[in-house]
């Protein structure tokens, strides 16, 4: 592909990213360029270079820097930003945004996904809805500080339904794709140490919601370790076989690990998301950028443990001391259960 339609197809993945789901690109663009869907059509696909004024009118419109595209080392990089606005409809538009980066890649022709994972991925938590509506509570209350949460306590009585039956056709959808994750042990730690803020400061409705928790999140630790020694991803209950396909590359890196960040390649155009806050993510499609993105990721798992679909041995160093640091939580809840 010679340098110019690449450089077309990033543009209009510029424009992609800025435009709600439920846009079309092509209706848009034939609408800003008065041409037909025919036209548009064609250069989407590449078929017809885009002129330099088309190319100023979309620019100028959707505040693309043209000089990013051509990976000129002196320009500014340029990121899109999504954040949570809306109180009513932000989770619901985050879950939706990721359902739709995962079917991007499944409709790609060549792909390749790496994701950094100083958390364990908002996916896997679906399969358990009392962790999936606890996160969604804690970041609410704590990083988002929507004023309906200012004084609500957790009670895993009070699920938020919708966003729970979208959360599992988020991980079902992200359960076929090949990914390839990058792990250190704060990845399951962390979730561990919310909970424990949150019982420490009275956050919890009633004590066993704290012993439900942990006891939830063994089991999910424990699916993990089984979809890890088999190299596949698939839901809780489910049943695996020998000849199954293996869409899961686990990494540990307990030393070289950036924050969480997720690379994406689909047919030559490459993108990359960095989360921050949690949950607002930065996404740019900067060639020099996503190159050293990718540079950078291979080095860390080339220095880093190979643990999935391999022996037992390495996948068991990993998740041993998981297990009995759940221990010490689980003594910790029991005795303040019963504390009178």
């Amino acid at each position: 592909m010679n340098k110019g339609k690449v450089i077309q197809q990033l543009f209009f993945e510029s424009i992609r990213q800025r435009l709600p789901g439920h846009i079309s690109v092509v209706h848009e663009i034939a609408d800003m360029l008065e041409l037909s869907y025919d036209s548009a059509y064609r250069r989407l696909r590449g078929d017809k270079d885009l002129s330099i004024e088309e190319m100023k009118v979309l620019s100028t419109r959707f505040g693309i820097s043209v000089d990013s595209l051509f990976g000129n080392n002196n320009a500014d990089i340029l990121f899109q930003p999504f954040k949570m606005r809306s109180e009513e409809t932000g989770f619901e538009d985050w879950l939706r945004l990721r359902i739709s980066e995962i079917a991007k890649v499944k409709e790609a022709r060549t792909k390749e996904v790496i994701m950094v994972a100083r958390d364990l991925p908002i996916f896997y938590y679906f399969d358990f809805p009392e962790l999936a509506a606890f996160k969604i509570y804690f970041w609410k209350k704590m990083l988002l500080h929507y004023h309906e949460y200012h004084e609500k306590l957790f009670d895993i009585s009070d699920m938020p339904v919708d966003l729970l039956n979208l959360g599992k056709q988020m991980l079902s959808a992200y359960n076929t794709a090949n990914v390839i994750e990058i792990w250190c042990q704060e990845t399951f730690t962390r979730l561990m140490q919310q909970i424990e803020f949150c019982r420490v400061s009275g956050f919890f409705a009633n004590k066993q919601v704290a012993v439900t928790l942990i006891e939830k999140y063994e089991a999910l630790i424990r699916h993990m370790q089984d979809q890890t020694e088999q190299g596949c991803k698939f839901h809780l209950g489910q049943t695996v076989t020998e000849d199954g396909d293996e869409n899961m590359k686990i990494f540990f890196n307990e030393v070289l690990l950036i924050d969480n960040t997720v690379f994406i390649q689909r047919d030559g155009i490459k993108k990359v998301l960095m989360t921050h806050n949690s949950l607002d993510m930065l996404t740019t499609t900067n060639p020099v950028f996503c190159n050293q993105v990718e540079k950078s990721l291979h080095v860390i798992m080339k220095t880093g443990n190979h643990i999935s679909g391999t022996s037992g041995l390495e996948c068991n160093r990993f998740f041993t001391p998981l297990y009995e640091k759940l221990e010490e939580f689980k003594k910790e809840s029991y005795s303040y259960r019963f504390v009178l």
